[in-house]
């Protein structure tokens, strides 16, 4: 299997570029999606577990991940990962007058581990269609990211 990916002609963004060019890009998309139900099957395949007990163990995982992301920590996952609960704010003049208000967005990001990145370095990818002409002719493709 690998990645399959379409080319798409964006505006050339580049410094110096003349205003009306563009270049041909890259760009992934989903080729179905795996649910979370699939996942318990595949790992009770994989184990003595049902499942039915991989569902209530992924569900804790999720309750303790919840909590301990609202209590500051990062979750450690292995080397898949980590989870971190990140912030985005505006400046403020001094520090004094810096306000939680001044917090635009709350974000949970996921850092890959070094697991996901050997995967990632050893991906196939495979083209697929012709070229899409507009970043909104994109859209209407199925399974578009």
């Amino acid at each position: 299997m690998s990645v399959p990916y379409r080319i798409i002609e964006r505006k050339n963004m580049s410094k110096d570029a003349d205003p009306d060019s563009t270049l041909f890009y890259a760009s992934s998309f989903s080729n179905g999606v795996f649910t979370i139900d699939q996942m318990y099957e595949a790992i009770a395949d994989r184990s003595t577990a049902t499942a039915g007990d991989v569902k209530l163990i992924l569900d804790g995982l999720m309750v303790i991940t919840r909590r301990e992301l609202a209590n500051g920590k990062s979750i450690q996952l292995g080397e898949i990962g980590y989870l971190t609960a990140t912030l985005d704010s505006r400046g403020a003049e001094t520090e004094k007058e810096f306000t939680p208000d001044h917090i635009r967005r709350k974000r949970i990001t996921f850092r890959p581990g070094k697991l996901l990145h050997e995967t990632a370095a050893k991906l196939k990818v495979q083209r697929v269609n012709p070229v899409v002409k507009t970043v909104d002719a994109i859209c209407n493709l199925p399974h578009a990211i």
